[in-house]
């Protein structure tokens, strides 16, 4: 099931994870394809807690009435306490985040000892193409926050502070082939908050940078750690 999951970080996160048939798995704003590939993961025996900031998406999968599935609206600050679970999984496409400090304090107050978790977050650059275009545009770079996460060992530190064990991070960094820029904007375009005229002004960014208009494959840095409680 893991090739239904999607995006190529969230692919390895749950791969590190080593989702396990029976477990009790915490992800935090999968969307729809990611929570049915979680959901056939754990089994009919196991069970999965979804929590999504996007109440919208929570009525979707609400919608669904699977078993063995809890849904949540809500956006998390760290503070929660869901339940005691054998897994978490934190792995948004974009901001808005928690600091470090808030993922840490979610993976201690989530999982039973010796629970595992894995967080894959944007890196502090995750889309080095966009960012490029973007400030050629002389565009607001405090507005780039969706796409800028902690540094690997800015979150590996904030978890080990917190008691977390065997923390450690991984490579993250993917490759996606797209069709054109204007599918690597849109895909950005709601995390952005991009207007009509920025989305085409971004893409023509994109293409002038490329020097090409034709397929392209775009560099995806992501920070993921993994540990256990």
């Amino acid at each position: 099931m893991l090739a239904e999951v999607g995006h190529p970080w969230v692919h390895s996160a749950v791969e590190r994870l080593d989702v396990r048939r029976r477990d009790r798995l915490l992800a935090v704003d999968a969307d729809e394809r990611e929570a049915a590939a979680l959901r056939a993961l754990v089994g009919e025996q196991g069970e999965l807690t979804l929590v999504l900031r996007d109440h919208a998406a929570a009525e979707r999968l609400a919608e669904r009435d699977w078993r063995q599935v809890r849904i949540l609206a809500h956006a998390v600050d760290g503070g929660e306490t869901f339940g005691a679970f054998d897994s978490l999984l934190v792995a948004p496409p974009t901001g808005p985040l928690l600091d470090a400090a808030g993922h840490a304090r979610l993976a201690r107050r989530n999982l039973r000892p010796g629970g595992r978790f894995v967080v894959d977050l944007p890196a502090p650059d995750m889309v080095p193409d966009l960012r490029a275009a973007w400030l050629e545009l002389g565009w607001d770079e405090e507005r780039l926050g969706p796409l800028s996460g902690p540094s690997d060992l800015e979150l590996a530190e904030a978890l080990r502070e917190a008691g977390l064990r065997n923390v450690r991070a991984a490579l993250g960094s993917h490759l996606l082939h797209l069709p054109a820029a204007a599918d690597l904007v849109d895909a950005l375009t709601a995390a952005l908050e991009l207007g009509d005229e920025e989305r085409d002004d971004l893409t023509h960014a994109v293409v002038r940078k490329r020097k090409d208009a034709g397929p392209l494959d775009v560099l995806v840095h992501r920070t993921q750690v993994a540990g256990q409680r």
